[in-house]
């Protein structure tokens, strides 16, 4: 062992055997001049000592019969007046083991018998007592540091266990933010605070990677429920841990209730600008260039009967007419498509109908609809104009790039749930490469997460593209 006589420790030898005294001192001197004894015969004396300077001491050495307390009691009465912060060891003339295991569990640091006492010994159990006293004295602190800095976190952190699902553990802000005490809440599971919520990847675990997010719902916000029954929108980020040696998954959470209305108004306030905007283009198209191109038609018109005699000419002014015909169409077209499509006059169903006869009109494509909503009733206005410009980017982007001859799209209403299917037998396009997403497809997706629904795009086995879209209505109506 190295030598380390040099350590000028402070002992408390608490032991009233003049004999055992002697000897102790003795070895203790030969083993390191330096070192500092205070002697206590009784347990009072003891007890001055401890209460008036425990903290100056390095290691109490206890004999485990006094005249004033023995035993067991003895080492309770110590290492409560010690407060924990320093080691005892005790030396005793008895030799049983069971009593020995209980000291230990007790809490002091070593149990020597005195018959079997020499330097060495004596010397190395001081030694490991105070090291091993100090490593776990740097364990507690940074288990309080990091109990601090759990306890304190302004987000909300609770921790539940794998196997059960109950909550073992929650911080001061989760306590405050959900309304129950720290007892109260380990006799919850966690599906009370996340309803419906999504564990089978935390229950499934297949990769052992100790910090991960629940990836199956795309991001990690989910409805949490408070003591009180409130909701609110929590962005929830998981990790795999091993809380008191059973695998559980920690949580930070944070409320972003009022982040997703400041996007829930400034998405309506875009939608609002962008809606304004088509309907002024639209505007300029139709009171501008269509009256133009009405003008130039009709003025082709008086030339063409001036010159009939010139039949070659007249065939000429003829053609430029009908270009003149569907340049003025195609922008009626365009003027049309841009306006708000009636929003505030129309109903859903009747303003999906209308697209598809324009649709029908201006395109070789045939288009159908299966409309199975009811006209008679109505959904707001943010509704209509996502939905609407969501199938009209879609129709538009079939009609450009699919090759299709025929799109059959379904509309109906289930369980306060909006389907919109739309189906073309064109050529499709590979789903997971994303220059196929291109800003319309973005936009659709958008649009469609902003009502709280989801999109999917797939590929029949029949060929073709189909797009399913799926909005719940419940809380937007």
């Amino acid at each position: 062992m190295t030598d380390l006589s040099s350590s000028d420790y402070k002992i408390l030898l608490i032991e009233d055997n003049p004999g055992d005294i002697v000897l102790i001192r003795d070895y203790l001197s030969g083993i390191n001049p330096n070192l500092k004894v205070k002697i206590a015969k009784t347990f009072e004396r003891a007890r001055d000592f401890l209460t008036i300077q425990s903290a100056e001491f390095d290691v109490i050495l206890l004999d485990l019969k006094l005249p004033d307390k023995e035993g067991e009691d003895l080492i309770k009465e110590i290492i409560r007046l010690s407060r924990g912060n320093v080691p005892v060891i005790v030396l005793t003339g008895y030799s049983d083991m069971k009593f020995s295991i209980k000291s230990l569990s007790l809490g002091i640091a070593d149990y020597i018998i005195k018959d079997e006492l020499n330097p060495h010994l004596l010397w190395k159990s001081i030694r490991f007592g105070i090291e091993r006293f100090h490593a776990s004295e740097k364990i507690q602190e940074s288990e309080r540091r990091y109990r601090y800095l759990f306890e304190n976190n302004p987000s909300s952190i609770i921790i539940w266990d794998l196997a059960t699902r109950l909550v073992v553990d929650t911080n001061q802000q989760a306590e405050k933010k959900y309304g129950y005490s720290k007892e109260r809440f380990k006799k919850i599971k966690i599906d009370e605070i996340q309803p419906n919520g999504s564990f089978e990847y935390f229950l499934n675990k297949e990769s052992d990677n100790p910090e991960t997010s629940d990836p199956a719902l795309g991001n990690n916000v989910f409805n949490h429920k408070t003591r009180s029954g409130d909701s609110f929108a929590a962005e929830v980020r998981g990790h795999f841990i091993e809380y008191e040696g059973n695998d559980s998954v920690l949580m930070l959470i944070n409320d972003v209730t009022d982040k997703i209305d400041m996007q829930e108004r400034l998405f309506e306030s875009t939608l609002r600008a962008e809606e304004e905007e088509r309907n002024r283009i639209a505007k300029e198209l139709h009171d501008g260039i269509v009256q133009q191109l009405v003008a130039c038609g009709m003025f082709i018109q008086t030339i063409s009967d001036k010159v009939e005699n010139d039949k070659s000419l007249s065939e000429e002014l003829s053609r430029l007419y009908e270009l003149l015909t569907k340049a003025t169409i195609q922008t009626r077209d365009i003027s049309h498509n841009l306006k708000s499509a009636e929003f505030e006059s129309k109903t859903l169903p009747d303003l999906l109908n209308q697209f598809m006869k324009q649709l029908n009109h201006a395109s070789l494509i045939e288009f159908q609809i299966n409309n199975h909503l009811d006209f008679d009733k109505d959904y707001n206005n943010l509704l209509k104009i996502n939905i609407y410009r969501s199938v009209q980017e879609l129709c538009n982007n079939i009609i450009k790039h699919s090759g299709a001859k025929k799109v059959v799209m379904t509309a109906e209403e289930v369980d306060d749930t909006l389907f919109i299917s739309i189906k073309d037998d064109g050529k499709g396009f590979t789903l997971n490469k994303p220059e196929y997403h291109g800003i319309g497809i973005k936009n659709v997706e958008s649009r469609i997460q902003r009502l709280g629904g989801e999109i999917e795009f797939r590929e029949p086995e029949n060929g073709g593209l189909q797009v399913d879209i799926e909005v719940p209505l419940q809380s937007k109506q």
